[in-house]
């Protein structure tokens, strides 16, 4: 990875940063959401929809979280209104993800369309170019993004399929856990920071949800992630107000 952002800083075209983008997503994000989509497959044969239709749902949703939501809510037979709700609240972070990826790229005349590319946005890409932008020129930040965001989608497919196709042949405890390493991915890709904030909220989250879970099952994931979250970063707000300046 030293040696693609090396090549990045010396990169002046859309068509080097592009390539470059795609090598970065083989090396990095890539496998992992690859891994993550075959668990998703191997939970589409689970709960018995068609190896089409499950694809289709990596194709035209491609947001993990997302789709597990879907598959479960559909298979316990909840209303299509009920599924949509769901599914689009699971999906709110792509909205932060897009309003602070996309300022950083400047517009040129001659692009592909921003709108349509705004679906190949996903959290390992997201990771990854919030990451290399700083360090490489603003007109080259786009290919880079694409490169990166297009291979995932590619891989999303053919890794849903496989998925989909082992779990007549491999156990479900080997397969499904696969939809976690994504996930795991972006967590890490935030411990590796100066920030010391950011781990204090992941570790607050983490011990939380888990211990939540056992107690309001329903509403875990909310109590640990905004509840807990809003309260490492009180607590840090009012530790920097409270620290005197030099």
């Amino acid at each position: 990875m030293d040696q693609i952002l090396q090549e990045l800083k010396d990169a002046d075209t859309f068509k080097q940063a592009f390539r470059l983008g795609v090598k970065a997503g083989l090396y990095g994000p890539g496998p992992v959401l690859l891994a993550g989509m075959i668990g998703f497959g191997a939970m589409g044969h689970g709960v018995g929809l068609s190896v089409l239709q499950t694809t289709a749902i990596s194709t035209f949703m491609y947001a993990l979280p997302g789709q597990i939501v879907f598959i479960e809510m559909m298979s316990m037979g909840a209303s299509s209104s009920v599924v949509a709700i769901a599914v689009a609240l699971t999906s709110t972070r792509f909205l932060t993800m897009v309003l602070t990826l996309f300022p950083q790229i400047p517009k040129a005349r001659k692009e592909p369309s921003r709108m349509l590319s705004v679906h190949l946005v996903a959290m390992s890409a997201w990771a990854y170019c919030m990451r290399d932008f700083p360090k490489i020129k603003p007109e080259i930040r786009y290919g880079y993004f694409l490169g990166i965001g297009l291979i995932c989608w590619i891989l999303a497919i053919p890794g849903t399929i496989l998925g989909y196709v082992i779990s007549e042949y491999v156990p479900i405890w080997v397969t499904i856990p696969l939809v976690f390493v994504n996930p795991l991915f972006f967590l890490l890709s935030f411990v590796d920071v100066v920030i010391p904030l950011n781990r204090i909220a992941i570790i607050a989250g983490g011990i939380a949800g888990a211990i939540f879970y056992q107690i309001y099952p329903e509403h875990a994931l909310l109590i640990s992630g905004l509840g807990f979250g809003s309260l490492v970063y009180g607590i840090d707000y009012f530790r920097r107000k409270r620290k005197p300046s030099a």
